[in-house]
């Protein structure tokens, strides 16, 4: 199971070691970082500073929720410094940017492994999202990120992997909630396609869920959302089964399932049979179950385009 590895707190020193510069003279600067699993939460706040924030080398791809709490925040975009405006940011490859950060500023952030949110939506995004507006989910996971900072116990490898997952389903949610209902603005056709995507993404491990329901929940015809799909070069169905097979992988390249079996496997991921999962499998990462098992972690595992 994931276990809490324990906290870890940052001070002037640490921020100094990584580029920050500050604007009053000094770097007055605090964090804390709590692990859990593949992903880490952290709360930071402080006086007026300029850092430079990069990727480290070998670092996993993450996406990074960041809920402001309060400051200014603006970033460097060809020589000009360019307000942020936003009390929630997006960042699906991370947060890559030279910040100026003013006044009393804080914020608290949620950074997990892109490979992780595989499974909890259709597609991920490829570019920032910035957003003014808050919804209540957006509140909701701050404010769990912020108590499970805030706490001094450390918690039991039962706490930790629920941590995880709590973290994981909001993020999830919170990505298709954004996606779905404006992430991006599109035609109807654009609109329908993406909550129908998110629908599958939802809903993929029902081993019921087939083009029929979709279009239901969705409130089209069946035969109208087929031709949406099919515009797109692609199926309903095919969009099914290729959800299943990223829930399936995503379960196969976590240690914490191997005690279920391959038949297990593909009933949670809502395949109707073992040969089903495996031609999906095949089809999309070009490995079965086994040897995407077998290979967790190498190369030889396919990541689909």
């Amino acid at each position: 199971m994931a276990s809490d590895v324990g906290t870890r707190e940052y001070g002037p020193s640490d921020f100094i070691a990584a580029g920050a510069r500050g604007l009053n003279g000094r770097v007055q600067v605090r964090a804390k970082e709590r692990s859990f699993g593949g992903l880490s939460l952290l709360s930071v706040s402080g006086q007026p500073l300029e850092i430079m924030l990069e990727p480290e080398a070998g670092e996993v791809p993450l996406i990074d929720f960041i809920f402001i709490g309060g400051g200014d925040f603006a970033y460097r975009n060809e020589g000009v410094w360019v307000p942020l405006e936003a009390t929630l940011v997006v960042a699906p490859n991370g947060i890559s940017r030279h910040l100026r950060l003013t006044g009393e500023w804080s914020f608290v952030a949620a950074r997990v492994p892109r490979e992780a949110m595989e499974a909890f939506v259709p597609e991920l995004p490829s570019s920032i999202g910035t957003f003014a507006k808050r919804s209540l989910l957006d509140c909701s996971m701050q404010e769990f990120v912020s108590t499970v900072l805030e706490s001094a116990q450390r918690a039991s490898s039962i706490e930790s992997y629920a941590v995880e997952q709590l973290v994981l389903e909001m993020g999830g949610a919170l990505l298709l909630d954004r996606m779905g209902g404006g992430w991006s603005q599109g035609s109807p056709k654009a609109v329908l396609r993406d909550r129908a995507m998110a629908v599958i993404a939802q809903q993929c491990s029902d081993p019921e869920l087939n083009p029929a329901r979709v279009a239901h929940a969705v409130q089209s015809s069946l035969r109208q959302l087929q031709v949406v799909f099919s515009d797109a070069g692609t199926s309903v169905a095919a969009e099914i089964r290729r959800q299943r097979a990223r829930l399936a992988r995503s379960l196969l390249m976590d240690s914490r399932y191997d005690v279920l079996g391959i038949e297990q496997l593909a009933e949670r991921s809502g395949f109707g049979t073992t040969m089903s999962m495996r031609r999906a499998l095949t089809e999309l990462y070009g490995s079965g179950p086994r040897e995407l098992r077998r290979c967790r972690g190498g190369a030889a595992a396919v990541v689909a385009q």
